[in-house]
């Protein structure tokens, strides 16, 4: 929860034409528990500025209080996401998520009749000889991919460091790509108040394999958190060369995946947004995703993605 400076993401919304598979991912094969399932009031659906009308909404979440939920509405109207690989392009690109048995797990999403990039690969994590085991699921209902990534004990931070039960975390990333990653880090950094913990190019032939990028290609990225338990970390990311030089980013047509942010004192916040430096406050009004209705903003950053603010209440996430 925003209480002045960054502490995670609290929830990321994804609207989709059909709600049903994308719930059965989430619920059925890694594990959240389903907070509510409901017709949302109009208000949500003019706020997250789609077209159509929102006919369901389900409230995901992986441990009470922790961050990183995921709540999915259904737009029956919105045309669907093509079936292939997401496009490199400008906007929400992934969500990652750790997993205890990460083969296993990967095992029964293609039983279940999920596909993947490529096989998991294995790499350091950049500047240091921390091994990363990852592989790339296609959640094409909500035109993403969903980083999958072996948890290591005492080594990765998330619920599963306290649910001995439990075989995947909350969300624990989401990654945004962006054509002006400076601007984005500051925006990060100095308005939203978040810790940068790690800034550096992921590159290399496992990356290329993993992301389908071009010999040389890699991701050049900036994470974000706070001193909290909760981990939903807010990543801004930009594809560049083998030299480092910036890729070209097409834009994402819409606003199907917004991150969103529980905030104690709203006001506080938009007041460091007015000047429009950073973005423009695009809709207002109370939305009912996460219980009981709550003022909330829906901002809509010069970064690429939207963000949906919203003002703490009981019951708090």
């Amino acid at each position: 929860m925003y209480a002045g400076g960054l502490d995670g993401l609290d929830f990321v919304v994804q609207a989709v034409p059909d709600a049903g598979p994308v719930v059965g991912l989430y619920a059925d094969l890694l594990g959240f528990e389903v907070a509510r399932d409901q017709e949302p009031d109009p208000a949500a659906t003019r706020l997250l500025g789609l077209p159509g009308v929102a006919t369901r909404s389900v409230h995901l979440r992986r441990g009470s209080g922790i961050g990183g939920d995921v709540v999915v509405v259904e737009i029956p109207t919105l045309e669907p996401e093509p079936r292939r690989v997401p496009e490199r392009r400008a906007g929400v690109y992934a969500l990652d998520f750790y997993l205890r048995d990460a083969a296993a797990t990967e095992r029964a999403l293609s039983e279940a009749g999920w596909a993947f990039v490529s096989e998991a690969v294995h790499y350091d994590l950049p500047g240091t000889d921390i091994p990363v085991r990852e592989r790339m699921l296609v959640q094409h209902h909500s035109g993403l991919l969903h980083a999958l990534v072996q948890h290591r004990p005492r080594g990765t931070r998330s619920v599963l460091g306290t649910d001995e039960d439990g075989w995947s975390s909350e969300v624990v990333a989401v990654v945004v790509l962006t054509s002006d990653l400076p601007a984005a880090r500051r925006f990060a950094a100095e308005v939203l108040g978040g810790h940068e913990y790690f800034a550096g190019t992921f590159a290399g032939p496992a990356i290329e394999e993993m992301l389908e990028y071009d010999a040389g290609e890699g991701l050049e990225a900036s994470l974000y958190r706070g001193p909290g338990s909760r981990n939903a970390r807010l990543e801004f990311a930009r594809p560049v060369d083998g030299s480092g030089r910036p890729l070209p980013l097409p834009s994402r047509p819409d606003r199907r995946v917004q991150p969103g942010i529980v905030v104690h004192d709203l006001d506080a916040l938009l007041s460091r947004l007015d000047d429009g430096e950073h973005g423009r406050v695009a809709a207002v009004g109370d939305v009912d995703l996460l219980g009981p209705s709550r003022r909330a903003v829906r901002f809509d950053t010069s970064y690429d993605v939207s963000l949906m603010l919203v003002e703490a209440g009981a019951p708090v996430l």
